[in-house]
């Protein structure tokens, strides 16, 4: 199977558990503050979107890590903001129409970022020699 699509695949997936998000979020009493939809868009959608690009491209020495820290951010970002702080738009918080929805989406969209940088991660290795070996160096000698 091509490399290309085994990285896109899940990308899709967790493109389709923003859209449910973002309904989730829209049906729900969850404010964001000022810059928080930007960085969403941007760091969340945008970024990934020019790293599959570049990926489709071959450009796997740009594409798979831009690819791995975008989605890295984004479930750091959406793990901290709406589970751990404390604010009106953290997901354990909501109540009313579509709190269990909003909940079920947020842990699907950290759920995809994490298994869509997983992939970019094995596609990163995969293509780039000295990341492999950086990655060699910290597991350690072979027990061969």
């Amino acid at each position: 199977m091509d490399q290309r699509l085994i990285a896109t695949t899940p990308f899709l997936v967790y493109l389709a558990l923003c859209g449910l998000f973002w309904l989730a979020q829209s049906t729900v009493e969850a404010p964001l503050t000022l810059g928080q939809p930007a960085f969403l868009a941007t760091v969340g959608l945008f970024v990934p979107l020019l790293a599959v690009g570049l990926i489709w491209i071959r450009n796997y020495a740009y594409g798979a890590p831009l690819l791995v820290s975008s989605m890295v951010a984004t479930a750091w970002f959406v793990t901290y903001f709406f589970f751990v702080h404390d604010n009106p738009a953290n997901a354990l918080a909501v109540s009313g129409t579509g709190a269990t929805a909003f909940l079920t989406a947020t842990i699907g969209v950290v759920s995809g970022a994490v298994v869509t940088a997983g992939v970019g991660c094995w596609l990163w290795y995969r293509e780039s020699p000295s990341f492999r070996s950086a990655v060699d160096e910290l597991r350690g000698p072979s027990r061969n």
